[in-house]
């Protein structure tokens, strides 16, 4: 993970802690000290009579780093409220540090959350925050919007170190059939037929859902093939074939 132990202000949930006079602190002495990767588990199976269990693969757990956050001043009953208002959400919000912005947290605090003071309204509070996976994000990115009339060709970044899957919007332009192709990912196609002239489309690739605006109508029966993914760590060409404006909004996963 990144480090942030040397961050002073973070945003989580739309809002910064400086909206509160909270600073992320460190009270340990000496260096710092911070988790580089989640803890890994390998799934296997032991068989009776084999010292040499099966080994199927490993299971990555979410990231989970503790937090120490230190009001600037004096903190009364109702910033106390607001605070816990601010940070005890019951979903996953974006969490990310002032200097870091590039790189985005999902997460939520988890276990015993403990309020440290010297009995004077001055102190700091403890807690720990869990990612809903073993990975941290960059901050949405937004292709730009295209016009596709017969096909085009695009190319899309995808800077992290994993393959990642993006939602995509798409508005026909007059009734047929739009293919995407990704030419890096050996030419894998995804074709979806049947569209009508405005209808609006949304492919969130994966969760493999596919969505329209077009009362009554489902297009399940109307994919051929898999649902596009952008390869890790390379420009990925992409081709469009059928008339539509096309958009495509992702997140990059990294370790680090």
């Amino acid at each position: 993970m990144p480090t942030i132990k040397e961050k002073l202000y973070f945003t989580y949930n739309g809002r910064s802690s400086r909206d509160f006079g909270l600073i992320h602190i460190n009270t340990n002495n000496g260096m710092f000290e911070e988790t580089l990767v989640p803890r890994r588990n390998i799934r296997e199976t032991k068989i009776r009579g084999n010292d040499k269990p099966i080994y199927y693969e490993v299971e990555h757990d979410p990231i989970e780093f503790p937090m120490e956050i230190a009001f600037e001043g004096e903190f009364t009953d109702e910033l106390i409220e607001e605070v816990i208002d601010w940070l005890f959400t019951d979903y996953y919000c974006e969490l990310y540090f002032e200097g870091k912005e590039n790189r985005v947290f999902i997460c939520m605090p988890v276990d015993d959350t403990n309020l440290i003071h010297n009995g004077l309204q001055q102190g700091y509070v403890t807690l720990t925050m869990r990612c809903n996976s073993p990975y941290i994000y960059s901050p949405i990115i937004l292709t730009p919007l295209e016009t596709v009339t017969t096909s085009k060709t695009i190319t899309i970044t995808n800077n992290g170190f994993k393959d990642i899957y993006p939602e995509i919007s798409i508005k026909k332009i007059g009734s047929g059939n739009i293919e995407i192709k990704n030419i890096t990912d050996n030419n894998k196609t995804f074709l979806i037929q049947n569209l009508v002239n405005g209808e609006d489309i949304y492919l969130n690739c994966e969760q493999e859902i596919i969505e329209t605006d077009a009362i009554g109508v489902y297009h399940y029966g109307d994919i051929v093939g898999d649902f596009p993914k952008l390869i890790k760590r390379t420009t990925n060409t992409i081709k469009i074939t059928g008339d539509c404006q096309i958009q495509f909004r992702f997140r990059e996963k990294y370790r680090f």
